[in-house]
């Protein structure tokens, strides 16, 4: 039932944000009492005073995260480490015009037994027409994990939500609400993606003097998620038809219109690199990392027009609008590291930011030499570092999180075993390896090697990066043929993940048109190649799943 709508690119930024906290000590204890109680002043004001400067300067983690802006065709800010009220947007369409509503939402959580019980609570008003509107829903959410892997998600209300709407004194109150979201979730090492299906029918009475009826609206939608450490964006698309019945004196009067509303809230982490302004300074300057979210709603709608009695007439009227909400940004320095000797190198910029975000280890910046190949255990060190987890409270990862602090208590418990005969335990990239493994970014060894030592071919680098994505499918079957000129070169095995890559802007090839897949992998190659995949999951991902939408 959707329809094709002419919708203005938006183009507004979006980030999720990551902020270390910096901890404050203040003072030491003097052991005279005398001197305690002839100083307290001068001790606690200044005290108070740095905490109090302490908590207003603090910076709090922003996420944009699926269910922030619930299932009544809104949008809102984004949860707030600490702070659970965010701003909130929507449109209403029950009383034969679109009315935009803005004001607060709260969200509270809790899990057990693999079903979350989610409250959302909204505080909303139009000013200009001295509307309100105030709701409280609560659903439950089953999860049932799959065989595949995969983790279903069932949500419906415990009970009828309580929903008041009042606009020129004309009350609606939801007296029934029917139901339902279906979710599949796939968790894959780099993204975990999300599908699903918004089913709804609302009736509301309609009070206004001695006239009474009802509305009815009724709801079909589809929702699409992603999200990373690296950025998230969920889009929801909702048809609505609305039906009023409502007496007007001696009669009735009756009307149908219709709507459609397309959203997409989003979070994304960015750096850039700040030159310090000092000439005299040990270092040149430092990546700034700042993250924000970003909502946008469009809708369109087609209602009746109203005489001057209030009455419907038969002619329809089209009406066009959209909502934004953007946070504001934060910021947090990144450490700088010392690669002074790689000034004007070609990949001198991917280099400096991996080892400033912690792909490569800063230890070894000094003695980091681009031209050197990188090595199996240096190549899937940076992929897991790259692509490391700590998406949301999303139930399956908290039930997840759950069995892996069981499982690593049990590990303590044991004595730790290597995966591969040739990596021991003490290696400096054996935890890296073995994430990699467990969460299977690499495939077991069938002879229980991983020959940490060799070199990585850029067949084999994209194989690994594509798979860690869960994109494979997106290759044609069964055969799939590159744009690049070697094509037959590319080994047959890794083909369909070489026509991913480069689709997805992984890998470009050269001004020649060859990709020369079997060459090895130099460390200033693969700061560049996982550079751009840092970008895929931070902005590249997101356009199909926000600009196309909302373009559509």
């Amino acid at each position: 039932m959707k329809k094709n709508m002419n919708r203005n690119d938006k183009n507004t930024k979006i980030n999720n944000v990551q902020i270390k906290s910096t901890k404050l000590s203040i003072g030491e204890k003097t052991k005279n009492k005398d001197i305690i109680n002839t100083n307290i002043s001068s001790i606690i004001i200044p005290a108070i005073i740095l905490v109090l400067t302490f908590i207003l300067f603090i910076p709090s983690n922003v996420y944009a995260r699926h269910g922030d802006s619930g299932f009544e065709g809104g949008i809102s800010s984004g949860e707030v480490e600490g702070v659970t009220t965010m701003d909130y947007k929507e449109v209403c369409f029950i009383t034969g015009q679109p009315i935009e509503f803005e004001g607060t939402l709260i969200i509270r959580k809790t899990t057990r037994n693999n079903i979350i019980n989610t409250t959302y609570t909204y505080n909303l008003k139009n000013e200009k027409l001295g509307a309100t509107l105030n709701r409280t829903a609560i659903y439950n959410t089953k999860l049932v994990e799959k065989s595949n892997g995969q983790v279903s998600e069932e949500t419906t209300l415990s009970r009828t939500p309580s929903e008041v709407i009042r606009i020129n004194n004309i009350t609606y109150t939801l007296r029934s609400n029917d139901f339902s979201y279906a979710c599949i979730v796939d968790s894959q090492p780099s993204i975990q993606y999300r599908a699903g299906n918004i089913l709804s029918k609302k009736v509301y009475q309609v009070i206004s003097g001695t006239n009474t009826g009802t509305v009815t609206c009724e709801i079909v939608g589809d929702t699409y998620a992603y999200e990373n450490s690296w950025g998230s964006t969920e889009a929801m698309m909702l048809e609505y038809i609305i039906n009023s019945r409502v007496s007007n004196g001696q009669s009735y009067d009756e009307w149908t219109g219709t709507a459609s509303i397309s959203l997409s809230t989003s979070s994304i982490k960015e750096n850039r690199f700040q030159e310090n302004e000092p000439d005299e300074i040990s270092f040149r300057g430092g990546y700034v990392e700042s993250s924000y979210n970003s909502s946008v709603l469009e809708y369109t709608c087609d209602l009746p027009e109203f005489d001057s009695q209030g009455r419907s007439t038969h002619n329809i009227k089209t009406t066009k609008g959209s909502l934004e909400i953007e946070t504001f940004p934060s910021a947090v320095r990144l450490p700088v590291p010392d690669i002074n000797h790689l000034r004007g190198h070609w990949a001198e910029e991917e280099i400096k930011e991996l080892f400033s975000i912690e792909i490569f280890n800063s230890k070894n910046a000094k003695a980091f030499n681009p031209e050197d190949y990188i090595t199996r255990a240096e190549f899937i060190s940076a992929v897991t570092r790259a692509s490391r987890q700590d998406v949301s409270d999303s139930s399956e990862n908290k039930r997840n999180t759950v069995r892996t602090t069981s499982n690593n208590r049990k590990r303590k418990e044991e004595e730790i075993v290597s995966p591969f005969s040739d990596v021991a335990v003490d290696n400096p990239y054996f935890e890296d390896i073995k994430n990699a493994l467990e969460r299977k970014i690499i495939p077991e060894s069938t002879d229980g090697l991983f020959y940490p030592e060799e070199g990585v071919t850029l067949s084999e680098a994209l194989v690994i990066l594509v798979r860690s994505l869960g994109l494979e499918s997106l290759a044609p079957n069964p055969n799939a043929v590159t744009a690049f000129k070697d094509n037959d070169l590319i080994p047959e095995e890794a083909r369909s993940f070489v026509y991913v890559a480069h689709r997805i802007g992984l890998v470009h090839g050269d001004d020649g048109g060859y990709l020369k897949p079997n060459e090895k992998l130099t460390k200033g190659r693969t700061a560049a190649l996982i550079k751009r995949y840092i970008d895929y999951m931070r902005s590249g991902i997101r356009k199909d799943y926000r600009e196309r939408i909302l373009l559509f």
